[in-house]
């Protein structure tokens, strides 16, 4: 009559995130690039690392790399394509998460997203 616990979908929890890069530094060039991703390691849930992604000339989004489908794994999702696809994908559930469209998944529940404010060749990511 109730479901097994453990076949639940958990959300990620929520954690400090206070990350500033500067785009004019060589370790973030990619983000010059529309639909580019990095990953900003060691930040956000479980140290995971952050997703920063370039939706357009001024316009970022940032999501949390925690798979929210099995939180309880500690599985970090990886960016298809290098960075340059728009999305990553998850190594241990094969979940497709489509950044153009605000980190929704291909099944289950989207990445957790983090607010964004870019200020000149600042961004700011935070929540």
């Amino acid at each position: 009559m109730f479901g097994c616990i453990n076949d639940q979908q958990q959300i990620v929890p929520n954690v400090t995130v206070d990350v500033y890069i500067n785009l004019d530094l060589p370790q973030f060039s990619f983000l010059g690039s529309i639909n580019n991703a990095i990953i900003f390691p060691n930040a956000g849930y479980n140290r995971n690392g952050v997703i920063i992604y370039r939706n357009s000339t001024d316009e970022f989004s940032a999501y949390d790399a925690t798979c929210p489908q099995h939180i309880e794994t500690k599985t970090a999702v990886k960016l298809d394509d290098n960075g340059g696809g728009g999305q990553a994908t998850c190594p241990h559930c094969k979940t497709i998460y489509y950044f153009y469209n605000y980190g929704s998944a291909s099944k289950g529940y989207p990445l957790k997203r983090y607010n964004v404010n870019k200020s000149g060749n600042t961004v700011y990511v935070y929540n």
